[in-house]
């Protein structure tokens, strides 16, 4: 058949797609019109005959002009058939897209004419550029050979040599470009094939393309004149969207004009405003200054009234404590007391003879017993009244409910009155009434929120007669307290009806006054008769029950904010009892939270009323539940119907109502599919292809399903006659139909069928001649649509199987059979069409697609379910079938470069044009038939159907002897012709097979690779060399490669081009101590494996580093970075089988201990590691760092400089030169004079001569030579040297270097450094990266040096010195400096700046030390690509200031008051400098306190610091003074202090702090200063503190002599310790003395004698010396000692006193209390 009369080639569909983009860009001159948008495009389906989808895929690049142009006009009558109807003006839309597709194939010829002659072209001239290049090569290969004659008779070897080497080189050449010249002749013959089929092809379209360029251009005439057309009306749409325009401006203007008028008035109305608010802005301010005042005044009079309180209070602890002695004092004479009483007892006890330990227990457990009795029925009383007392407060709160509403509570009086006759009744005030009973209502209420905080009380009106009201009140306690959900207002039937009642005006003269007011009749005889209540009474009612009930919710308020929403929670929110069983019992309980802001009360109301009878509820009040407290309800189901119940559980709280939400769920089906869309694709038609979906219930039931085909299904008891479609037939389908699936005259139930299954259904009745396509636009018509949705409204029997098809029996398991069943669609359910579906299952069902027909298929299926809750599920399925005329493909199938030993597949894809099947035979040439195979070899072909022949071709060497007829020995191409066979046919098919066989060989540069001793811590990498022999590019891989092994590049995967090299890494990185013997495996592309044997041996150091790679970052000369990393020692056990142990391969295993390391850095790299040599213990690890410090080499800093310095001496030499030779060219010369002396006494002159001038020129032979400079007679730091270096860092172009460091590793301690008794290989290795940078700045003051010395510098002395960098960089620097110690001695005095190219900065630092001894810090000055480091050091020299004071104490003594004492301290200077000191006072100084507040916080920190300052003078004056206070202290002197105390009132606590600043900020010295001053020259010093250490805040008066008759209390506590049964006496000293006075009348010496002795001296102590006298200024030591008399008891204290008499001016007693105590333990 030929390739034209079916359907067109893929190709020409694409070119023809071409085409349509080209013809639009061609015809489109004009606007298309708009006419057609909705119209469907079916044209281009008739354009290509028996393929309906091949120009689907192009509705997208259409334009939207060319869619537009396709107008209704054009679809009519000739709808479906696409051709333009004779004598019509206009084209059709199927004419037009023809035209479209047609233009598109023709521009696409075109197109590809054009690309062929261009190919051509370009062909043509590469070849004659290489036979250009070929004939020059020859001519130059001539030449060659010519000269290589001459120079070999010449006997020039050299020249022959390199004429032979040449030569070679360019017959390589030529020998490439011959082989480029055939090839280039070889593309140019295919090409101007290529190019002559194009053009054979495009003639075949020169008729269609004459005309359709008439039609093109009766096109064009027709869209100008739609143009044309289209214009005049835009422009007419123009004309009037101008002037809607112009009434939009004119709107626009006048809203303008509103605007600004409102404007006007916003701002007139604004000023006032603002007019106004400045008054009350005033009188706010006014307000608020006055509250500011009076708060102010509330202040001050607040701290008055605190200091009045402290005061009071120190008062009320001195009496407390008083109070409080005496009560212990009476508690323990009483203690003793009852001891002795119980002592006598137990005395006459013993003399009675009874057992006292027995006696004196029963008393002790009769007391206990009676003590517990007597509180157990205490209790028992507590008890009874709580209880009492509730139950009377219940009563009364009963009470006062019953009172407030009468109508919750049952009253048989009441009732009886208000059923019985109506009683006569006057006439009611209705509003004195009403206002009454509100009044007597808000009484009760404020009662009842008094007694009890209920909530505020009920507006509720009930009308009742005073004896029902007098009976209930009578029989509050008889009535029974309902809830206030079952609660009724009950009435009776005969009430009569309330008087209207008007309202009266809030305010008088509100209303018309002219009204009468409502007059209530007297009371007189008038009678009521009980009627029902009126509309206005039942309002009434209502209105007083809803206050009532809103009465009893009150508000709750915390903290200012009023809660709202539900006050409890429930857990669970929802009770829900979920899939039940009728008759089985359910129980779950429910917590309440309160979560409202305070206490609440919880009360159940109600059930919803349908739950009642399935819902028992078991609750119990809690009573009051505080915010966050819970409470339990058990919620009790038992259902009786099988059916959903929802509803809700009511509650009442205090702040509201609110529910919990109640819900039952019977067992219910819940089925899905996880897709509902299944999409085969596209399709070759005879494939068989099977999708599952998978049914899921979800539900706690279980159903019975169906799976039934919609499309196409018939009914089970009707056979399939024969259709239109005559070749094909139907089985007798033969099954007993479901009885739930069919309804009652045994059809097939429709329920659910969609109308597109009953069209598709009754197409395959009687459409079947018609194609695929026209079944399409079937589909897609809405008229037939709407035909078969009218057949299936008018079938009655479908209405009654559909109604008949609800059961509620389970369906069984249904399948259809289909025996030799060919559809249409080609799809068909699986093996499982239907079954159960148990709860919480799923089950996979199948659709299986076998297509027989080409075209889209769309097929619905369905899942019927017999659970009646349960809907039907649709499932669409659609698939695309394929149908290609029978043809060979490919007539020429070239397989390209093929290898050697490989098998290569192709596929020959054979289709049948015929009707029917045909027998096919392949036959493969008889020298071929070892290497290439064609399978099947015999083979029938279905009609309209395709075949695919596989070929197989696998070469081998035999191939050149076998084929030498099809094969090429020199070039490698195979030509091999194939004939298939058809049955029937005389002409076979024949086609040709293609390839180039070539080698497929890789090769390594060597056999195997010997790694050596590899650290597992570290990889050893190898280069081998891998070569392609083959003239294809292959892939190679290696693969296989074990854990420990990784080739690069490209992790050993890459390309290898034909004869290419290329070296490949084999890194190695043992895993563990072991020797290694291994294979590589390089695998190319084509499955082929290389091997290459490998070996090695794994040593595991005994220490290893955490990296082993260190990358520093860009650093600039002088500067430095740091990096650290670790060396650890993970070998802690020796043992082999639990974990790896250090061992060099197999070799014995390294000892558990301490590991030695050393670090060797190589000379001259600026690295430097810390620390370098150390120890690791087991389990540890130590931080090493690394420091990389970029700098100049010292040698070539010499270099440069030698340099520099012998520019320089040789400019300075060219210098003196120019200057000496000018001088001597303005230098006179004498001889000259005299000569013009002579001739000008002879009356002439005769003119110089220049040639003398030029000899004495002549005599100055140029610059003096310069000796250069030695670079090693250059001294580090002299100008030279810092030349050099400067020149050399502007010169600094970076350098990158890469270090590698060993790290030796040892057992044991390490030694000296160098000395590490290592083993090789245990080494480690670090590598360094270090690149280095220019520097940005340098320091260009101090000769260059970075480091600042500022020497010594005494403590509080200044030193000021300047640093000056520059920028020797290209770009601006931002500068930022570090942070120097805050409280360190440098400090930057300026700030830096940016700082421009080429410009300096000078930094101004300062040295000021605080402490003696050595500062050494770093100042960084940082920019973007360096930091400048700047070395600050200094030495501080503490000052030495010597202090005659021992101990830092000065005790002035005792003075008396208004006296005054003088101590000279001395101040020495022994220091090498002057000394500026100062002398200030603690109780002087600003940062004591004077107030009292101040003193009295002293009281509570007694004692928690050794310097104290006592209390001052009431005089003001200081207590203490130092003169002089300040002064210069020069080196080697001494100053004298004179420290003067002077009080001005008796205390024993005067002390003050006296501190000697040096320089005015260092502390040098601290004195305490101590006095005591006395009224008396006699004191007694030496007792126990018994008072605070703090004075009075009030000024005490003196006290009279006369009053002073009481003796002063002086307390001496006593400890004597027992050790061994013997006891050590206690001794405590009291120191009397003696006031050294400047007064004349007062007495010098005093006495003193003690009184009473015998009294204590019973008590074991003994006073020495018992009397003495005292000189003044002198004391004496009186010695007290207790030893513990016989009989004593060591548990009990022993007190006694003594009075001490102090004889001096006047006579003073002091009472000594005595304390004693026995200790346990040493002294």
């Amino acid at each position: 058949m030929d390739e034209t009369q079916g359907s067109p080639d893929p190709t020409l569909s694409a070119s023809l797609g071409g085409g349509m983009l080209q013809y639009h860009s061609q015809v489109d001159t004009g606007p298309p019109p708009s006419s057609i948008l909705g119209q469907e495009w079916d044209g281009l389906r008739s354009l290509t005959g028996d393929e309906p989808s091949q120009y689907e895929g192009e509705a997208d690049l259409w334009s939207e002009s060319d869619v537009m142009s396709l107008t209704d006009e054009d679809t009519g009558a000739d709808h479906g058939r696409g051709r333009h109807k004779p004598g019509s003006d206009k084209f059709s839309r199927h004419e037009k897209m023809r035209m479209l597709a047609l233009r598109r194939h023709l521009d696409g010829l075109s197109e590809e004419v054009a690309t062929k002659e261009s190919i051509v072209q370009t062909t043509r001239e590469e070849l004659g550029q290489c036979r250009e290049t070929v004939g020059a090569l020859e001519t130059e290969q001539d030449e060659i050979y010519q000269q290589m004659e001459v120079s070999s008779e010449g006997g020039n070897t050299a020249d022959v040599y390199r004429l032979e080497s040449r030569h070679h080189k360019v017959c390589v050449e030529l020998g490439a470009e011959r082989e480029l010249e055939m090839n280039l002749m070889e593309r140019l013959a295919a090409a101007e094939l290529d190019l002559s089929r194009a053009d054979l092809e495009r003639g075949k379209f020169l008729l269609a393309e004459d005309e359709l360029r008439d039609k093109e251009d009766r096109l064009a005439a027709e869209r100008t004149g739609d143009a044309a057309t289209r214009a005049v009306k835009e422009r007419k749409r123009a004309d009037q969207a101008v002037k809607r325009l112009k009434g939009t401006e004119r709107d626009h203007f006048e809203a303008l004009k509103e605007r600004d008028r409102k404007n006007r008035q916003a701002l007139s109305a604004a000023k006032r405003s603002q007019e106004n608010a400045s008054k009350y802005i005033n009188e706010t301010l006014n307000k608020a200054r006055q509250k500011k005042e009076c708060g102010e005044e509330r202040a001050r009079g607040h701290m008055e009234k605190r200091v009045n309180t402290l005061l009071n209070l120190k008062t009320d602890i001195n009496t407390n404590r008083e109070n409080l002695k005496a009560v212990q004092a009476r508690n323990r004479h009483q203690e003793q007391k009852a001891r002795e009483a119980e002592e006598q007892e137990m005395r006459q006890l013993e003399e009675s003879g009874q057992n006292v330990q027995a006696v004196m227990m029963q008393r002790k457990k009769l007391w206990q017993m009676e003590e517990e009795k007597r509180k157990f029925h205490f209790s028992q009383h507590q008890k009874q009244a709580a209880l009492i007392s509730g139950i009377l407060e219940e009563e009364k709160q009963m009470k006062r409910r019953q009172k407030m509403y009468p109508q919750l509570f049952l009253d048989p009086k009441r009732e009886k009155a208000l059923i019985a006759a109506p009683p006569k009744r006057k006439p009611v005030k209705m509003l004195q009434r009403m206002s009454l009973a509100e009044n007597n209502e808000s009484l009760e209420g404020d009662g009842v929120r008094e007694d009890g905080g209920d909530s505020a009380p009920s507006e509720e009106l009930v009308f009742v007669d005073a004896a029902a009201q007098e009976s209930s009140s009578s029989d509050d306690g008889d009535d029974l307290f309902e809830g206030y959900g079952s609660a009724n207002v009950r009435e009776a039937p005969g009430e009569g009806k309330l008087m209207e009642e008007l309202a009266q005006p809030e305010f008088e003269g509100l209303w018309n006054k002219a009204h009468q007011p409502y007059q209530v009749p007297k009371d007189e005889d008038t009678a009521y008769t009980l009627k029902y209540p009126s509309k206005m009474e039942r309002e009434i009612m209502a209105a007083a029950l809803d206050k009532q009930r809103a009465g009893i919710v009150r508000r709750q308020v915390a903290a200012g904010r009023e809660f709202k929403g539900c006050p409890f929670v429930s857990k669970p929110g929802v009770v829900h009892f979920k899939d039940f069983d009728v008759g089985k019992p359910y129980r779950k309980k429910v917590v309440l939270t309160n979560v409202s802001y305070s206490v609440n009360f919880l009360k159940l109301v109600d059930l919803s009323e349908h739950l009642k009878d399935f819902v028992d509820i078991e609750f119990e009040p809690p009573g009051q539940m505080s915010a966050g407290m819970s409470c339990d309800m058990l919620v009790s189901f038992k259902p009786l119907i099988n059916e959903d119940l929802g509803g809700e559980i009511q509650f009442m709280a205090q702040t509201g109502p609110f529910t919990v939400p109640f819900k039952c769920t019977t067992k219910k089906c819940d089925v899905s599919v996880d897709t509902d869309c299944i999409d085969f694709g596209v399709q070759v038609i005879g494939e068989t292809l099977t999708k599952r979906i998978k049914l899921t219930n979800k539900g706690a039931k279980s159903t019975c399903f169906e799976f039934l085909k919609i499309t196409g299904m018939k009914q089970p008891t009707i056979l399939s006659a024969g259709t239109s479609l005559g070749r094909m037939t139907t089985a007798e389908e033969t099954f007993q139909p479901d009885p739930a699936l069919t309804g009652e005259d045994g059809r097939p139930q429709t329920r659910g069928r969609s109308k597109q299954t009953v069209k598709i259904v009754e197409e395959s009745c009687t459409g079947g001649d018609e194609d695929t396509g026209d079944e399409d636009q079937q589909l897609d018509d809405p008229e037939e649509t709407e035909t078969s949705e009218k057949a299936s409204e008018e079938n009655p029997e479908g209405e009654e199987s559909t109604e008949g098809s609800d059961t509620g029996g389970a369906a069984p398991v249904v399948c259809f059979e289909e025996e030799d069943d060919i559809n249409l669609d080609g799809m068909r359910l699986g093996q499982v069409t239907g079954g159960e579906v148990a709860p919480f299952s799923s089950i996979k069902l199948e659709i299986i697609y076998q297509p027989t027909i080409p075209g889209r298929v769309d097929v619905d299926f369905e899942l019927r379910f017999t659970d009646d809750d349960s809907s039907n599920i649709p499932i669409r399925a659609y698939g695309d079938a394929i149908d290609v005329p029978v043809w060979v493909e490919r007539r020429n199938v070239d397989l390209k470069i093929c290898m050697y030993d490989r098998l290569y597949q192709d596929a020959i894809v054979i289709n049948n044009r015929a009707t029917s099947a045909l027998r096919l035979t392949m036959e493969v040439c008889k020298e071929l038939r070892n290497h290439l195979e064609l399978l099947p070899k015999t083979a029938y072909i279905q009609a309209l159907s395709q075949f695919s022949v596989q070929m197989k071709f696998l070469p081998r060497h035999t191939l050149i002897e076998d084929a030498p007829e099809c094969f090429d020995r020199e070039t490698g191409v195979l030509e091999a012709p194939m004939i298939i066979r058809v049955a029937d046919q005389t002409t076979p098919v024949p086609f040709t097979v293609h390839a180039v066989v070539a080698s497929s060989d890789l090769e390594f540069d060597r056999p195997d690779l010997d790694f050596g001793f590899c650290s597992i811590h570290e990889s050893v990498t190898y280069t081998v060399n891998l070569t392609n022999k083959s003239i294809l590019p292959q892939k190679y891989g290696f693969v296989g490669l074990p854990q420990f092994v990784s080739v690069q590049p490209n992790d050993g995967f890459g390309t290898l081009l034909p004869s290419e090299t290329i070296p490949v890494d084999v890194i190695f990185s043992a895993e563990k101590a072991k020797e290694y013997f291994f294979e590589l495996t390089c695998r190319s592309g084509i499955n082929r494996d290389f091997k290459l044997s490998c070996k090695a041996v794994g040593v595991h150091t005994p220490l290893e580093l955490s990296h082993s790679v260190v990358h520093f970052a860009a650093t600039a000369l002088g500067d430095s970075s740091v990096a650290s990393f670790k060396v650890v020692n993970s070998h802690t056990d020796a043992n082999e089988f639990t974990h790896p142990v250090p061992r060099v391969g197999k070799g014995p295993v390294a000892p558990v201990g301490p590991t030695s390391f050393e670090f060797i850095v190589p000379k001259g790299p600026p690295i430097s590691v810390y620390p370098s040599v150390g120890m690791v213990k087991p389990g540890m690890a130590i931080n090493v760092s690394i420091k990389f410090s970029p700098d100049l080499v010292d040698e070539d800093i010499r270099q440069e400089a030698a340099r520099v310095g012998t520019k320089a001496l040789e400019a300075k030499a060219r210098q003196e030169y120019e200057e000496e030779l000018t001088a001597r060219k303005n230098a006179p010369d004498p001889t000259e004079d005299l000569e013009d002396l002579k001739n000008s006494k002879k009356g002439g002159k005769k003119p110089k001569s220049p040639a003398a001038k030029v000899k004495a020129s002549q005599s100055l032979q140029g610059p003096k030579p310069v000796v250069p400079l030695k670079p090693e007679d250059i001294l580090q730091g002299s100008d030279e040297y810092s030349a050099g270096r400067s020149s050399l860092l502007r010169q600094f172009a970076g350098r990158f270097n890469s270090y590698t460091i060993p790290c030796f590793v040892a057992s044991g301690v390490p030694g000296d450094p160098g000395s590490l008794p290592f083993d090789a290989n245990n080494t480690l290795y670090i590598h360094v990266h270090c690149p280095e940078v220019k520097p940005s700045l340098v320091v260009i003051s101090n000769q260059g040096n970075n480091v600042t010395d500022f020497g010594e510098v005494s403590i509080g002395q200044r030193v000021i010195k300047t640093i000056t960098i520059q920028n020797i960089s290209e770009n601006t620097l931002d500068l930022k400096q570090s942070v120097l110690d805050c409280h360190g001695p440098f400090q930057v005095l300026n700030a830096t700046r940016d700082l421009d190219p080429d410009s300096t900065h000078t930094l101004v630092v300062a040295f000021e030390p605080a402490q003696s001894e050595p500062f050494y810090e770093v100042l960084n000055i940082k920019c973007a690509t360096s930091t400048l480091g700047l070395v600050l050091r200094g030495q501080g020299l503490d000052p030495l200031v010597k202090l005659s004071v021992t101990d830092g104490v000065l005790d002035m003594g005792y003075v008396l008051a208004e006296e005054e004492h003088t101590e000279n301290v001395k101040l020495e200077n022994s220091s090498t400098f002057a000394i500026d000191y100062r002398i200030t006072l603690d109780s002087m100084s600003k940062g004591r306190g004077n107030s009292q507040l101040d003193i009295i916080g002293q009281m509570d920190h007694k004692g928690s610091e050794d310097l104290k300052v006592g209390p001052a003078n009431y005089n003001g004056r200081s207590v203490f003074d130092c003169v002089p206070c300040q002064g210069i202290l020069e080196p080697g002197k001494k100053v004298d202090i004179a420290v003067t105390f002077r009080p001005d009132h008796p205390s024993d606590l005067f002390a003050d702090v006296a501190r000697v600043e040096l320089f005015g900020k260092r502390e040098g010295h601290v004195i305490q200063l101590r006095g005591v001053a006395k009224t008396k020259i006699m004191y007694v010093a030496g007792g126990d503190e018994i008072a605070p250490p703090v004075e009075s805040l009030c000024v005490t008066p003196p006290v009279e002599e006369a009053s002073q008759t009481d003796p002063l209390p002086v307390l001496l506590t006593f400890q004597a310790f027992r050790q061994d049964k013997t006891t050590l006496p206690a001794v405590r000293e009291l120191h009397v003395g003696c006031v050294r006075t400047m007064a004349v009348s007062q007495k010098k010496n005093g006495e003193f004698f003690f009184d009473n002795l015998n009294a204590v001296t019973v008590h074991g102590f003994q006073v020495e010396p018992i009397k003495g006298m005292v000189d003044a200024g002198n004391t004496k030591k009186v010695t007290i000692t207790w030893t513990p008399p016989k009989g004593h008891d060591a548990n009990q204290p022993l007190n006694s006193s003594v009075i001490l008499n102090l004889k001096g001016d006047v006579l003073e007693r002091y009472n000594i209390l005595l304390q004693s105590l026995v200790v346990s333990g040493e002294r």
